[in-house]
């Protein structure tokens, strides 16, 4: 982790910096979650903190009491989104995270103690259509245009910002949906449009809102209910049946 993740986090968080940079991104003094928001650790409290043991300069906002960090995950959950942990940064998940996707905001504290969150797709009942804007991909203007052909409109929905400028549109969908994951723009949509999507058995996932990857957040940018997928776009998606 670098100092930029350090403070893009703590940007993120709406909180100050504390702290005095002790070479790279470590700490002479931090904050420790049982001193406080902006209470600088003494040592014991150090002493007593897993979080601090494992890296200083991770500080309380990475850990679950980073209050962005739990309203985003929040907002996902009352959306009907499942959350589950990613690493801190990460976008790959650890094994047996399809059984650890949750519906249950009770759990985030403990479940996202020092995680970043991950959606998924089958425990949402979701497809997710992640519009990246890379190269000479732009999905939003693909997914856009397409639309405008077709006389269609793409609904408001949940949609997250992606720290590439693209964006993140979830749509319901019924519990026998089995439309998979597929990437590199190899459906009907057009480029820069990859799908996440509930599959056969485990199904996909995307780092979610409240999340920080290369230093850079996932926003939630339209926190309106989920839309149910529209039929033009599921059209287009029906021969993605993917194993996942």
């Amino acid at each position: 982790m670098t100092v930029r993740d350090v403070q893009a986090v703590i940007t993120a968080s709406g909180s100050v910096r504390h702290g005095r940079p002790l070479g790279g991104s470590s700490f002479r003094v931090c904050t420790c979650p049982k001193a406080g928001c902006g209470g600088v650790a003494d040592g014991s409290e150090r002493d007593d903190c897993p979080e601090h043991r494992r890296t200083p300069a991770q500080l309380w906002h990475w850990s679950a009491e980073c209050p962005q960090v739990l309203t985003d995950a929040r907002t996902a959950i009352r959306r009907g989104l499942a959350v589950f942990a990613l690493p801190i940064g990460g976008r790959v998940p650890e094994p047996g995270w399809q059984r650890r996707a949750t519906l249950d905001e009770t759990l985030l504290p403990e479940l996202l103690a020092g995680r970043g969150v991950g959606i998924g797709c089958r425990a949402s009942r979701a497809v997710a259509l992640d519009l990246d804007v890379h190269g000479h991909d732009d999905g939003p203007s693909v997914l856009a245009a397409l639309a405008g052909q077709l006389g269609e409109a793409v609904p408001d929905t949940f949609t997250v910002a992606t720290p590439s400028g693209g964006r993140h549109l979830y749509f319901r969908v019924p519990a026998d949906c089995t439309i998979g994951s597929v990437s590199g723009g190899r459906t009907l949509l057009g480029p820069g449009i990859d799908v996440r999507g509930p599959g056969r058995r485990s199904g996909g996932y995307l780092v979610g809102p409240g999340s920080i990857v290369g230093g850079l957040p996932y926003t939630p940018v339209k926190d309106v209910p989920v839309a149910p997928l529209p039929q033009w776009i599921a059209e287009r998606l029906r021969s993605v049946s993917v194993e996942g």
